[in-house]
């Protein structure tokens, strides 16, 4: 397995800067079918906040914006494997991707929210021994009146399919052991830094 250091520091940050504008634009997702629908929303590190609803608001906007943010986070990471499929040539060709090679990856990796959400659910159940009853998709899964897990799970497995299509068809060999661990350490870096430490200070 080969080892790159300069690139493991460029991709570790890369995944960590990643992180936050994920989440920042998986929330831009639910402020905008706020905003669309008539609400006085606020976008915080974390969550997306309604100030004031309209007098005209009907039940069913509660799912829509719920949606928003999954929607979001989804049809980006579609963009990106599109990207990647119209390329596919040279991303196969290459023995080494160029940087807006790597931006198209990172844009497909969208789906991973997806699937952290799924592993993070089921890491719940084995820590605390019940099922979290949170989440955008386990509320739409509820709204919708289908078993909780199904969204979730649904789209944890696309996410988990893409992550295997972008290692193991779409990085170089020569890369691939350096980008896993810039992804396990950077995502996990970008989590903590920015939903525990700077995002409470940056946009409480």
């Amino acid at each position: 397995m080969t080892f790159d250091k300069h690139l493991f520091i460029w991709l570790f940050l890369s995944f960590i800067g990643a992180t936050v504008v994920g989440t920042l634009s998986h929330e831009l997702g639910h402020y905008i079918v706020a905003e669309s629908l008539g609400y006085d929303a606020q976008i915080h590190y974390g969550a997306m906040g309604v100030v004031q609803s309209p007098v005209d608001g009907r039940p069913s906007d509660g799912f829509w914006i719920t949606f928003g943010g999954p929607l979001q986070t989804m049809l980006t990471g579609s963009l990106g494997l599109l990207l990647i499929f119209l390329y596919w040539k040279r991303f196969r060709g290459a023995e080494s991707l160029a940087v807006w090679q790597w931006v198209m990856v990172f844009i497909a990796l969208f789906w991973l929210r997806q699937t952290a959400n799924l592993t993070t659910w089921i890491g719940g159940y084995l820590w605390r021994g019940s099922w979290s009853g949170i989440g955008d998709e386990i509320r739409l899964a509820k709204d919708l009146g289908i078993p909780e897990w199904t969204i979730l799970l649904f789209t944890g497995l696309i996410g988990l399919s893409v992550l295997a299509l972008v290692i193991f068809k779409v990085i170089p060999v020569k890369q691939r052991w350096t980008f896993i661990l810039a992804g396990l350490f950077g995502g996990v870096t970008g989590y903590v830094l920015w939903l525990h430490v700077l995002g409470r200070i940056v946009l409480p």
